[in-house]
């Protein structure tokens, strides 16, 4: 008998049986591959450590005040340029007036293009202070999508925003809120050097850090859930996982679902209609992405590159998390670049796939031509179920997303206000704190 059984090792998973570390609960967490953390996985790649999915800390979120806790090494993201890879070129420019105006472009297109710039870019400075975005009185930019803003746009224009939104947000831009668009858009067109981090070590290192704070053999690994019941009589759930034992079954008071939501139904088959409709109400898409480190040695301007869109690749962006640093925890000469192909989505098999990676890494030199010949290491990774986009919908049912139903709980991007590793993490504690709650009520 167990008092909580946790399925799913990710960020959220690790960290609700953190955040119950100091209370005398026997607690599980069944993780189903061989590490924790999830999605925020990171590898080493040429001495670089590499983020297959998420990649920064944001300000004032629960995962920078963890990286601060576990005395983890972060930096500033501190971009001065913007670029666009469109029509064969790749320009890159320090303001976005001399980007568009170097863009192959027609003059009516560059005309759209630089409104919606600036007009962004407004939207973005009157709702946000240091990097940090401004409580929302009135709540409109969580329930606005941008589609109307979209539409109409020249088919260049509308091209080119769509992949800058694509590869900062994951998700269609049309189903985007506008407060997501304004973290994930508007700060990079920005250049925005107050709002990311990146943690030297990866993301990877945090889930990992607070692994070592728990009871040995707390974390199952190579243990996949299968199915879970709940016994009326007893009052206990039954968790079956199949693991390096075999098949075998768990019994606890409290279950903590951090399993991505289109997954959470297969799972738990009794969950009332309430909690399905809510899981089924926005998009969890897939995203594939291609980390590359390189040699630079003698090629000072690409160290500056931070964000670049690309359209007519296989990815939508490049992203250089550490633009123009070195030292010792980043080997001078060196840089690394995450491609991330949010609309190609989930791709099976594509990091065994010896021909699509080449392809992409040839799309990839494409954009950066001066680096064939200078590539030092490249890893590929799709997710199936990548962010819970932030949209109206998701907004509307947040309640219902967040709610237990019994002493089953639920963690993760898809129930925060939030998405990605700071509302996994924000999600984590909210139901450690439920849990602590019934222990105390139990205990009196």
């Amino acid at each position: 008998m167990y008092d909580v059984v946790v399925i799913g090792g990710g960020t959220a998973g690790t960290a609700t049986a953190y955040f119950l570390r100091d209370l005398k609960l026997d607690v599980c967490v069944l993780e189903a591959t061989g590490e924790v953390g999830g999605r925020s996985n990171t590898v080493d790649l040429a001495g670089a450590s590499a983020n297959s999915g998420a990649l920064f800390i944001y300000r004032n979120t629960r995962t920078e005040e963890l990286a601060a806790e576990l005395g983890l090494d972060v930096v500033p993201f501190e971009p001065t340029t913007y670029g666009i890879h469109v029509n064969g070129e790749t320009i890159v420019a320090e303001t976005n007036e001399d980007l568009v105006a170097r863009l192959d472009l027609t003059d009516s297109e560059k005309a759209e293009l630089s409104e919606f710039i600036d007009s962004a870019l407004r939207e973005y400075h009157e709702h946000t202070s240091d990097g940090v975005l401004d409580q929302d009185e009135h709540g409109r930019l969580a329930t606005e999508t941008i589609a109307e803003r979209l539409s109409g746009l020249r088919p260049a224009v509308r091209d080119i925003i769509d992949a800058a939104m694509r590869g900062g947000a994951v998700g269609d831009p049309a189903k985007l809120s506008a407060k997501y668009a304004l973290r994930y858009f508007a700060s990079y067109l920005a250049r925005e050097k107050h709002n990311r981090s990146f943690a030297l070590g990866g993301m990877q290192a945090i889930p990992r850090a607070m692994h070592t704070h728990l009871a040995e053999g707390t974390v199952r690994f190579d243990s996949e859930v299968t199915d879970v019941r709940f016994d009326e009589e007893q009052g206990v759930y039954e968790v079956t996982f199949t693991g390096p034992n075999g098949t075998e079954t768990l019994l606890t008071r409290h279950v903590v679902s951090t399993l991505p939501a289109p997954v959470v139904p297969s799972v738990f088959d009794f969950l009332p209609p309430w909690k399905v409709a809510a899981l089924n109400s926005f998009d969890t898409p897939g995203s594939t992405t291609l980390n590359i480190v390189a040699d630079i040695d003698g090629l000072p301007d690409i160290a500056d590159w931070a964000f670049i869109v690309t359209v007519g690749t296989p990815f939508d962006a490049v992203i250089n998390p550490t633009p123009g640093r070195s030292g010792p925890h980043w080997a001078a000469g060196k840089v690394q670049f995450t491609c991330y192909g949010n609309s190609a989505g989930f791709q099976p098999g594509f990091a065994e796939d010896e021909d699509r990676v080449a392809g992409w890494v040839e799309s990839f030199l494409e954009v950066a031509p001066q680096l064939r010949g200078r590539i030092l290491g490249v890893h590929a990774r799709t997710w199936q179920h990548c962010f819970a986009l932030l949209g109206p919908d998701r907004t509307a049912n947040l309640a219902d997303l967040q709610a237990s139903v019994g002493s089953l709980h639920f963690a993760g991007d898809y129930t925060s206000e939030t998405a990605g590793t700071h509302g996994a993490y924000t999600e984590a504690e909210r139901v450690a704190s439920l849990i602590r709650a019934s222990v105390a009520a139990s205990d009196n």
